[in-house]
């Protein structure tokens, strides 16, 4: 039987855990067409090498929690220990069965919100019986209305009543809070552009770039749908690392 993309993206994982720069690098990546988005690492597999060689292995445990694909792109959400907890997003583009593209999103781990729910707790298996395209095109229509063009007037038509499961820290569940906390945070935040859009089944998965208190950002949004609504939402921000510190200059997005 062959190996699945998410597989690949697994294995990936399990050699930079391992600090196995064969496991990592060698099986399922392109040498010649990688590029890599983390900006804590040099380009290309020589510097995804060299990144690893530097892992405490001691401090390192990673935790998938969910993985879904879309066409050529495997996208995954998890938490992971180094030197202190962390949450994630990975991103990975396969051409021909080999991964040629990586981004990596990340924010520190916080406690469990007013509502009890940590960043990552939640259904992890996609429901493929649900329409893929339907789901995407529901959360961009979302997306852009709401926190794009800012009309958020809109908010209730996306949802079912005041249902909204909320993984962020510090908030609670419920639309009217979601809106409150929304209406506070656009004071300090713009978002300009999608740049990725994802799904598998009931999940979709939104990276756009805008910026907060005027520094460029990122935004990484995870949203589950239930009958045409959105029901749940995990996700963070991400600045963008200054020219300066990045190790390629791939972009982060």
């Amino acid at each position: 039987m062959s190996t699945s993309e998410i597989e690949k993206a697994f294995s990936v994982f399990r050699g930079i855990d391992a600090r196995d720069a064969y496991l990592a690098t060698t099986k399922y990546i392109n040498p010649k067409k990688y590029i890599e988005h983390n900006p804590h690492v040099a380009g290309g597999v020589v510097g995804l090498k060299e990144y690893i060689s530097h892992i405490s292995k001691e401090n390192r445990r990673r935790k998938v929690v969910r993985a879904f694909q879309d066409g050529p792109y495997v996208f995954t959400h998890g938490e992971e220990l180094v030197l202190g907890q962390s949450v994630f997003f990975d991103i990975f583009r396969f051409e021909d069965g080999l991964i040629v593209e990586h981004w990596l999103f990340s924010a520190k781990g916080a406690p469990s919100n007013q509502s009890g729910h940590t960043q990552t707790d939640g259904p992890t298996q996609a429901k493929l019986s649900e329409e893929t395209e339907k789901n995407k095109s529901m959360v961009r229509e979302y997306y852009e209305a709401i926190h794009i063009a800012g009309d958020h007037t809109k908010i209730p038509q996306y949802f079912s009543g005041d249902h909204c499961i909320r993984h962020e820290p510090g908030v609670r569940d419920g639309v009217a809070a979601f809106k409150r906390d929304l209406a506070e945070l656009t004071k300090h935040r713009s978002i300009d552009e999608i740049k990725f859009l994802l799904g598998q089944g009931d999940f979709v998965f939104i990276a756009a770039k805008g910026s907060h208190e005027g520094d460029p950002c990122v935004y990484l949004d995870l949203y589950r749908a239930e009958q045409g609504k959105i029901a749940e939402r995990w996700g963070f921000s991400e600045e963008r690392s200054p020219q300066e510190e990045r190790k390629n200059n791939n972009g982060m997005l």
